[in-house]
């Protein structure tokens, strides 16, 4: 563990614990396991090796490290929770109890884990956008995934609305449906060179303001996709306008392949020609 280090780090993350008393194990190392897996959950999913590193350098206060924290507690807890109360006796498994406390039935401990994926699911929406500012992550592969669409974050499964289940699975569900919709729009109508520049620039935070237009615009095309099966052909044709009426904003659109659909060849009726109509 590197991250979480302390039994004090630890309950400020966890609410409603009672305090270790002498003689008892310490709830750290009780999570010792599942705060070892979390980190690496962490860190191969979203921080990468050196960024995590980092992270764990920062001050107690720093606005990074408390969020990273917070998730990998919460991905701790939601691993731990079906075996805290379980014990391995030289007679098999026990339950957990004394004369002041029984153990949770099996609805709240469900409702207990649901609820830590669902603080899970918020933790990961939060550290993601402030991931930007962190030591060398944009150079990351995590980077790279999160920046190989328009959707660096849970943004989409918010949009979408009414889902079940994890934001998080849920996100990386769509994440593949997302790549292969933008592919589709890039190769169409905006040039896959304007689309890899606006991912990097959205990724960053740097778009400028008409740049920052298109991509909300095409993040609506999206939207409306997935909700409805069908991209809007009149949206898309006003977002190529603006983008030809904007030249010096869209370079790589109009050196690009795709910006030659917009402007075919003009036909003159010459009489060398052997096709001279009359």
């Amino acid at each position: 563990m590197k991250l979480i280090t302390t039994e004090a780090q630890l309950r400020a993350h966890i609410p409603n614990i009672i305090a270790t008393v002498k003689g008892e194990t310490p709830f750290i190392e009780r999570l010792a396991l599942f705060l070892d897996l979390a980190e690496d959950w962490v860190k191969t999913t979203f921080t990468s090796e050196s960024t995590f590193n980092t992270i764990c350098g920062y001050t107690d206060s720093n606005n990074i490290k408390i969020l990273c924290s917070r998730l990998v507690v919460a991905d701790a807890l939601r691993r731990a929770i079906p075996s805290l109360d379980i014990v391995l006796t030289p007679n098999g498994f026990a339950v957990v109890n004394t004369s002041n406390l029984a153990p949770a039935s099996k609805p709240r401990v469900d409702r207990l884990v649901g609820s830590m994926l669902s603080h899970r699911d918020d933790c990961i929406a939060a550290l993601l956008p402030e991931l930007v500012g962190a030591s060398k992550w944009l150079s990351s592969s995590q980077a790279d995934f999160f920046g190989a669409t328009l959707f660096p974050d849970l943004s989409i499964v918010d949009s979408i609305g009414n889902v079940q289940g994890c934001r998080w699975e849920k996100y990386l569900e769509l994440r593949s449906q997302v790549i292969d919709l933008e592919a589709s729009l890039a190769e169409e109508w905006l040039s896959p060179e304007l689309m890899s520049a606006l991912r990097s620039e959205n990724l960053r935070g740097d778009l400028t303001a008409k740049r920052s237009e298109i991509v909300r615009q095409v993040k609506a095309q999206v939207v409306g996709y997935l909700r409805c099966g069908s991209f809007n052909s009149r949206r898309l044709a006003d977002i190529v306008n603006y983008i030809r009426q904007h030249e010096a904003e869209f370079p790589e659109w109009h050196q690009s392949e795709t910006a030659k659909l917009f402007a075919p060849p003009v036909f003159r009726n010459e009489k060398k020609a052997k096709g001279y109509f009359f």
